[in-house]
C-alpha cells in the first residue's frame, strides 16, 4: 500500500514534528539491535511512523515463554521455529509494507558490527547482554552515530540517549564492562511485560527526536524507571574525561 498524505498525519500535525520532521523520519536508517521484548515494540512503532529503511539484526527464534512481552510474535511463530528476524519482518511489512527491512540473523560482534552499521543513521538498543551492548557502544562511539540505550527487567527500566561527542557514552559511567555481566536478568528474576513496553516507547520517543534534530530535548542522563512503585527519574551523568572507550577507538 502506497503512502497517502493521510497516513501520518497525526505525526504532521504535531508542532514538534510537523511534515519536515516526517519527511526526516521517513528518510532515515534505523538499526534494531536485538529483537526481544524492547525490540519487538520498537521495531512495530518505528515501523508504523514510516521510517524509511529498518535493518533488524538477532539470532534467536521466538519461544513460549517470549510472548507474555515481546508483542511481535504469536503461537504460530513459536510453533514453526522460524527466526525471529523472519517472523519480524513478515509482521512488520504486512503494518508497514513501505518500509524496506533489511532482515539479519546474526549475533552481533566485533567481527561484524561495522558492516552492521554501514549506512545506518541510528541504533536502537535492545539488547540483553553486556558484552554486545560494549561492542556496539564502542562502535557508534567510533562513527559517531546516535545510540538509544534501553533495559529493562523486574519492574525498572532504564533510557539512555548517546549523541557521540555530545554526551557520554556506556563506558563513560561503567569503564569495565566485566563488572556488570553478573547483574540481574529477565531470566533469573523476570520482567513485567508494561516495563518492557513502556522502556521501549520511551526510546523510540528519543528516536524520534535525534531523527528530526531535537537532540536539545533528549534525556540528558539515565532515566530511571519503576513502574511498579510509579517512580521516574534522570539521573545526571557527565562524560568521562579519561573515558576507556576513546582509547578503544583510537587503536
Amino acid at each position: 500500500m502506497q503512502d497517502t498524505p493521510d497516513r501520518y498525519s497525526r505525526h504532521t500535525l504535531l508542532r514538534m514534528v510537523g511534515q519536515g520532521g516526517q519527511d526526516k523520519i521517513q528518510k532515515a536508517r534505523v538499526l534494531v539491535a536485538g529483537l526481544g521484548a524492547l525490540g519487538s515494540t520498537i521495531s512495530i512503532l518505528l515501523a508504523r511512523a514510516g521510517v524509511g529503511f529498518l535493518r533488524i539484526v538477532d539470532k534467536d527464534v521466538p519461544q513460549l515463554h517470549n510472548l507474555h512481552r515481546q508483542i511481535l510474535y504469536d503461537e504460530m511463530d513459536v510453533s514453526l521455529g522460524i527466526p525471529k528476524v523472519d517472523a519480524a519482518r513478515m509482521n512488520l511489512l504486512s503494518a508497514a509494507s513501505n518500509v524496506e527491512i533489511d532482515a539479519i540473523n546474526q549475533e552481533m560482534a566485533e567481527t561484524n558490527i561495522y558492516s552492521l552499521l554501514d549506512g545506518i543513521d541510528l541504533v536502537v538498543d535492545a539488547l540483553d547482554n553486556s558484552e554486545t551492548r560494549f561492542v556496539v557502544n564502542d562502535a557508534i562511539v567510533d562513527l559517531k552515530i546516535p545510540y538509544i540505550f534501553g533495559g529493562a527487567v523486574e519492574t525498572v527500566g532504564n533510557v539512555m540517549t548517546i549523541i557521540p561527542g555530545r554526551s557520554p557514552c556506556l563506558r563513560c559511567i561503567w569503564p569495565d564492562p566485566s563488572s556488570i555481566v553478573g547483574h540481574a536478568r529477565a531470566s533469573t528474576v523476570g520482567v513485567l511485560s508494561s516495563v518492557a513496553s513502556l522502556v521501549a516507547s520511551v526510546q523510540v520517543t528519543e528516536a524520534f527526536k535525534v531523527l528530526v534534530g531535537d537532540i536539545e530535548n533528549a534525556i540528558n542522563g539515565i532515566l530511571v524507571i519503576d513502574i511498579w512503585k510509579n517512580q521516574f527519574h534522570v539521573v545526571p551523568v557527565e562524560p568521562r574525561p579519561n573515558c576507556t572507550c576513546k582509547k578503544i577507538c583510537s587503536q
